[in-house]
């Protein structure tokens, strides 16, 4: 068994004192068989300090586990497959569970005094004394998040090793979901925290790698993606949805995030734009589908989603007689991007949206300038994938024959671009950087963009 306590200031965690703020035991068992079966379990509790929660659920206790079956180490495989098809197989099943109270803290658990923070009126006198009242509800259930994970995977090389192929297929649910849920108004607070929600999270990684030379120019290729189906599986009937991040100070109001069941997690929710009327009006789409210039609130429905379906990456490598090259990409698709950058005070439009209002795809923008509706709306939602090339790299090494003569044992020198090319149908400055809101990803509230960077380079060693 293994002990892990971080140092803090001296608490009482589960009847035992000392000076740790947070207490973990961790423990695991391994066996493996000629190199074809294996097996793994693991064990780990955790506990906070009673700022998280209370004594009788301070503890978190969390197990998973794991097995791999080599199979191409077996004799039916070694001795009918020749290694020049396939050389290596390997399937594989984890499963595993973790923990967060990361959102805890102040004693939620438990209710707090405000000391003199309101006036109150004894009697029938018109005298007022300064007094101290509950800072929230009491909720001694809190427990942790738990989230847990189902994993398929398979591992194959080919050719001689020259190919490799990873695939996965993945399942994870959150259950007992830490949020603020709505309380009575004649509680006189506002919310408390309670354990109300479940998310999951599926899909498919694939990873791929080719690797060979042609005479003294080596060359590799890798790419991989991941899909991710994203869903608020349940959340506590008392509380229709949560809301999240919007443009602080916006006038009129924008669009904003919410965490609602059967949607993904922070969607964005407005109303649903169907075009430019004859007189240059804007038209949305009621909840029936019927078409309105004045859609109601409950016309509302889910506009766009931050969260990517698919992500992706692709690196080509190349070495020929000292010289060096790299290029490296990633891409997203399938998420949504809302402008936000229209804001009383400061009105900003890219270039693109404002030939969308020129060219006649957005209405007047006279009609809606003042019009919360139409910025509410999916008229601002834009497609969010790119792909970006993260880095072009050229370098060339010098010889050892020369670098040896003035002790130096290796100097290379290189010339990089990196984030110089993105492409993109989003108008705005930078969909991969666009939003800084974690209940609100997608959201573009002016985020500086990543900066394109020449570099040159020189790498001694001695």
């Amino acid at each position: 068994d293994c002990v892990n306590a971080n140092e803090g200031t001296t608490k009482n965690i589960g009847g035992i004192k000392g000076t740790t703020r947070a207490l973990s035991y961790f423990g695991r068992v391994t066996y493996s068989y000629d190199n074809r079966y294996s097996v793994q379990a693991n064990f780990r509790a955790d506990a906070f300090d009673s700022s998280k929660l209370s004594k009788d659920n301070r503890w978190g206790k969390f197990f998973s586990a794991s097995a791999g079956w080599t199979f191409s180490n077996e004799s039916f495989f070694k001795d009918n497959v020749n290694p020049s098809i396939m050389s290596y197989g390997k399937l594989r099943a984890s499963w595993g569970q973790n923990g967060n109270v990361n959102v805890l803290s102040n004693y939620a658990y438990t209710a707090g005094i405000s000391t003199n923070s309101q006036f109150y009126n004894y009697g029938s006198t018109s005298a007022v004394t300064f007094g101290s009242m509950p800072n929230g509800i009491a909720n001694p259930n809190l427990t942790w998040e738990t989230s847990e994970q189902i994993d398929l995977g398979a591992d194959f090389r080919f050719l001689n090793d020259r190919l490799s192929v990873g695939l996965d297929y993945y399942k994870k649910y959150t259950r007992d979901l830490l949020v603020s849920a709505p309380t009575m108004p004649e509680s006189g607070v506002s919310s408390m925290t309670m354990n109300a929600g479940k998310v999951e999270n599926s899909g498919f990684e694939v990873e791929l790698s080719w690797k060979d030379h042609i005479g003294d120019l080596k060359y590799g290729i890798s790419a991989n993606m991941a899909t991710l189906h994203n869903e608020v599986t349940y959340l506590d009937p008392s509380i229709e949805r949560i809301s999240g991040a919007t443009v602080e100070g916006a006038s009129p109001e924008v669009v904003r995030c919410y965490f609602e069941q059967g949607e993904p997690i922070w969607y964005m929710r407005g109303f649903k734009y169907a075009g430019r009327a004859a007189d240059g009006t804007a038209q949305y789409y009621t909840k029936d589908g019927e078409l309105t210039n004045d859609p109601q609130a409950d016309d509302m429905t889910n506009i766009g989603s931050g969260l990517p379906t698919l992500t992706y990456g692709i690196t080509l490598n190349a070495e020929y007689k000292g010289f060096d090259f790299t290029l490296f990409g990633t891409g997203a698709a399938g998420n949504d991007v809302y402008y936000g950058l229209y804001r009383s005070g400061y009105n900003n439009l890219s270039e693109g949206i404002y030939k969308d209002f020129k060219s006649g795809k957005l209405p007047d923008a006279a009609s809606v300038t003042g019009s919360g509706t139409f910025w509410r709306s999916s008229a601002m939602v834009y497609d969010g994938s790119f792909f970006k090339i993260k880095q072009i790299q050229l370098g060339y090494t010098l010889p050892k024959r020369i670098t040896n003569k003035v002790f130096i044992d290796n100097a290379r020198f290189y010339v990089s671009l990196d984030d110089f090319f993105t492409f993109t149908k989003y108008p705005g400055l930078d969909p991969e950087t666009c939003t800084n809101e974690y209940n609100c990803p997608g959201l573009d509230k002016g985020a500086y963009p990543i900066m394109k960077k020449m570099v040159f380079g020189v790498s001694v060693t001695f």
